[in-house]
């Protein structure tokens, strides 16, 4: 990198940084996963020289509109809910295994998935046992082969013309179910990647075009609801035929090399345009800290912190001083899945403008991931919950790259992060069609949009991971899934308060009905510290630990006619439904529920930006009237002062109030060594550090800086 890089960051001795933390084995090359872009092919390099500036953009309308084609049919096409509600991805790559265009909900599976065909390339293609045809079908969902975790399952199909191969399509998503320990998949107290359930790193499943029986059979009898499982692999061959004969028409249309020029041209202009953004920002270090409690095995402190090093044109992601890696639990994370969770951020705001997304946006960005760590994690531990420990350096990049983007042109781009703070119930048991189901409910694609600079976060505004997803239908979700949605709501006092406020998500409240028997599991974190951060101010979004209530009167009730308001504010504060209530540790494995008991989930609310007291009162006035805030919020947090009967804002009263609280604020105020005195003495007990390593700094004995990551 570059002086600020030399200069302020020393990596620690032993640790690995550039890589995954795991070796080669069968199946999985860390190498092929972690490295950059191929070099470009002599047919590229010519169809590059060729192809004119209008031309390009034609093509790359034309890829772009393949893809989008593939994912509206892939969403119509699947029964699995995560499919339907676009846990998915749809992508073109090139013949070298690059994602060139992708059409997608979720922007990290932009940068996965690919280390597999590399792999194919490498491995498979002149080895005489396996080879590589057209018609060939190949699956994998191994997290160490290139992946998420082992419940996102994808397909890809080698595309040839006049026989030599040109391209790649790949097709896959979130499907759920693995055949783990655990019905649906997430496996809160899996202690093993052998307790996840089904691995497959590459493996041929098809040929001419068509599925092989006996693979199926191996396949769907490894998991519980196989009819799902064969269901979406036959949906996933038939978009992935479409995006072929599309391209293949496009290159007998144009001619191969203005094709495969333009889909290299693709990967180049990402870069430039990812440079020209870089060279639009302040040089400087930009750091971040986030620390997780809830570990599916273990209640307790982890750490991760974040720093950014921006230079010229290049940029520096830092994860150094990380806890441990989870030998207990599932909560252990891949390089490379923390390198692609960073699209999330990057490509949604930092490079927004700069469509489409693709790989060669990041070659300007270089990872250093501490490993063994949770962040970068050994070969055999649990890694089923790696997307929620991937967050932790997403949600660290939304406040780093705020700082970073505030003093530049694209200050418009600044916002809190979106909503993290996850317990998201997994429902599993037979729906109402006699099949089983077993997977998570759409509300988890609405969550709240973080707070911006200049206005309030969304409310209900989309999935953590990608853009483009939908909650679906409350009635069609009834129809596919074991439990019976009674409510959805945004409710009062869920979002992070401040001069513009966090966007606040979609509460669920769910039931069971006398028809089935249905378990559910569930994970997140956040029970107790929240990371949803607000900005420059601005609260946080609150925890979010499970809620469950048990043995309850609603369905008596219900028979009765009788009206009940059903939502997370009003339950906990009026218990205006009888039966037992139970606050709990938002990672649990499966237990069976009967009729009556409710689950009242979401996936948490988004940050706040700005002081609460500069919060405009007729803002605080409107929240008051759309029920998002109470009246104790308004007076106590914003100091806005309302008259109960007129319910107009009393401006004398108001400006007294803020102003007597900003007194109150520079009384309570200490200069910053003397607060440091107090703080540096400050640890939490030793049963919540068991797993979070040396205190403050995991990979040191002693550490006396008043920041953390200092280490000259």
């Amino acid at each position: 990198m570059g002086k600020l890089f030399d200069k302020h960051i020393r990596l620690f001795d032993g640790l690995i940084y550039e890589r995954d933390a795991y070796d080669k084995r069968p199946g999985c090359d860390p190498e092929l996963i972690c490295r950059g872009l191929e070099p470009i092919t002599d047919i590229e390099r010519r169809g590059m020289e060729r192809i004119s500036t209008i031309d390009f953009e034609l093509l790359m309308h034309k890829l772009s509109s393949i893809v989008e084609e593939a994912r509206d049919v892939y969403m119509n096409l699947s029964i699995s809910e995560g499919i339907i509600t676009a846990d998915m991805n749809c992508g073109i790559f090139t013949a070298s295994g690059d994602p060139v265009i992708v059409g997608t909900g979720i922007y990290f599976h932009t940068l996965l998935n690919n280390g597999q065909l590399k792999y194919i390339n490498k491995y498979y293609r002149n080895d005489p046992s396996v080879g590589l045809t057209d018609g060939d079908i190949y699956f994998f969902n191994d997290e160490l082969a290139g992946g998420i975790h082992c419940f996102d399952m994808f397909t890809a199909m080698p595309v040839f013309w006049e026989g030599e191969l040109v391209a790649w399509v790949e097709c896959g998503g979130h499907q759920g179910e693995t055949g783990s320990i655990t019905p649906g998949g997430f496996a809160p107290t899996a202690k093993s990647r052998y307790d996840e359930g089904l691995h497959i790193p590459c493996m041929r499943i098809g040929s001419n075009f068509l599925l092989h029986r006996d693979t199926l059979d191996f396949m769907t009898n490894a998991v519980r609801n196989g009819f799902v499982l064969e269901a979406d692999l036959r949906s996933r061959v038939a978009v992935m035929m479409q995006m072929r004969r599309r391209l293949l028409r496009e290159i007998e249309r144009r001619g191969v090399e203005y094709v495969l020029g333009g889909m290299r041209r693709i990967l180049v202009n990402g870069e430039r345009n990812a440079r020209t953004r870089l060279r639009e920002i302040n040089d400087g270090i930009f750091r971040s800290i986030l620390f997780n409690d809830e570990h599916g095995t273990f209640f307790g402190l982890t750490r991760v912190p974040l720093t950014l090093i921006k230079e010229d044109d290049e940029l520096a992601v830092v994860m150094q001083g990380v806890s441990p890696e989870c030998p207990t639990g599932p909560f252990n994370c891949t390089w490379h899945l923390a390198r692609a969770a960073t699209a999330v951020y990057l490509f949604s705001y930092f490079f927004r403008g700069f469509m489409p997304a693709n790989a060669g946006l990041l070659e300007p960005v270089k990872y250093y991931v501490e490993g063994p760590t949770l962040m970068n994690s050994s070969a055999e531990l649990a890694h089923g919950l790696a997307n929620q420990v991937a967050s932790f350096g997403t949600q660290n990049l939304f406040v780093a790259g705020a700082k970073m983007l505030f003093a530049s042109p694209h200050r418009e781009a600044v916002q809190a992060p979106q909503s993290r703070n996850y317990s998201l119930p997994i429902f599993a048991g037979a729906n109402r069609r006699g099949y089983l189901s077993m997977n998570y409910p759409g509300m988890i694609n609405s969550g709240g949009g973080g707070a911006r600079f200049d206005m309030d976060g969304e409310n209900a505004l989309g999935f953590y991971w990608g853009p483009w997803t939908d909650a679906g239908e409350i009635e069609e979700q009834d129809d596919r899934m074991p439990q019976l949605s009674l409510a959805r709501k945004l409710d009062k006092n869920f979002h992070g308060f401040g001069k513009f406020r966090g966007g606040t998500p979609i509460l669920e409240v769910s039931t069971f009905t006398d028809h089935q028997t249905c378990c559910m599991s569930s994970w997140g974190s956040c029970d107790k510290v929240s990371f949803n951060f607000g900005l420059f101010g601005g609260y946080a979004g609150p925890p979010n630990p499970r809620f469950v209530i048990r043995d309850t009167d609603l369905i008596e009730r219900i028979k009765a006619g009788d009206d009940i308001e059903l939502g997370q504010y009003q339950l906990l504060t009026k218990r205006n439904v009888k039966g037992n209530y139970i606050l709990s540790s938002s990672s649990k494995d499966a237990e069976t529920f009967k009729p009556g008991d409710l689950i009242i989930h979401s996936v948490g609310a988004a940050g706040g930006y700005g002081d609460v007291l500069d919060r405009d009162p007729q803002l605080v006035l409107r929240d008051l009237e759309e029920e998002l805030i109470t009246p104790d919020v308004a007076e106590k947090i914003y100091a806005v002062i309302i008259d109960p009967e007129t319910r107009l804002i009393d401006v004398a009263k108001t400006e007294e109030r803020r102003a007597a609280i900003r007194k109150e604020r520079l009384v309570r105020g200490r200069p910053f060594q003397e607060f440091m005195e107090d703080w540096l003495t400050k640890k939490p007990a030793d049963s919540v550090l068991e797993h979070y390593g040396n205190w403050p700094e995991p990979h040191l004995a002693s550490y006396h800086k008043p920041f953390w990551g200092l280490y000259d």
